[in-house]
């Protein structure tokens, strides 16, 4: 028995050195990879610098490529958005001009119209009786005191004051003026009503 008992001693020494031994071995690995990342540790570090930024700009080319479709898409859209607004307020136009038109109610260009041929008609009214209308008269008077008002606090005080006109009676309409009146009236009453 005194066999069994030192075989098992034997046996317990050996695989305590085996532990030892490969415990060892583990270090002196570990030291080793230490002193080599020592080494060649800035090599390593710019090889994995190298290979992340190729990694990068894939992944941006590949993200890139979507987003310039999309843009694209969204620039496409937006202009198609633009010209079918465009051709809304366009037909909006022209339908609320034909719902004035058919009113009966003039339009901008309509009222210019009148307005530059109404003043012709005063011109011919003014040329044929030989003055003034009063109304225009009464309105030029109007003016002339609306610019008197800043011309008076301009002035300084040795200006001389204007002199008042004293309106003069028109004379008795001719037949021939009171003709061109009533044709004068006739041509901007069909110019209202169209």
């Amino acid at each position: 028995m005194s066999t069994g008992k030192s075989r098992g001693k034997q046996d317990g020494y050996q695989f305590a050195n085996l532990i030892r031994a490969s415990a060892h071995e583990i270090w002196l690995a570990g030291l080793g990879a230490y002193s080599r990342a020592n080494k060649e540790g800035a090599r390593f570090f710019e090889s994995l610098v190298e290979l992340g930024d190729a990694v990068e700009k894939k992944a941006r080319d590949q993200v890139a490529r979507p987003f310039r479709a999309a843009e694209k898409q969204v620039e496409g859209a937006r202009s198609a958005v633009n010209e079918t607004w465009d051709r809304l307020e366009m037909l909006f136009d022209r339908r609320v001009a034909r719902a004035l038109h058919s009113l009966q109610i003039p339009t901008q260009r309509d009222v210019a119209e009148l307005t530059k041929r109404v003043a012709k008609l005063q011109g011919l009214v003014e040329q044929l009786s030989g003055s003034t209308p009063p109304g225009r008269q009464a309105a030029r008077q109007a003016d002339r005191k609306s610019r008197g008002k800043t011309a008076t606090a301009k002035r300084t005080k040795k200006a001389p004051a204007r002199k008042k006109r004293v309106a003069k009676k028109a004379p008795a309409r001719t037949k021939r003026a009171t003709t061109a009146a009533r044709k004068a009236r006739k041509t901007s009453a069909k110019a209202a009503r169209s």
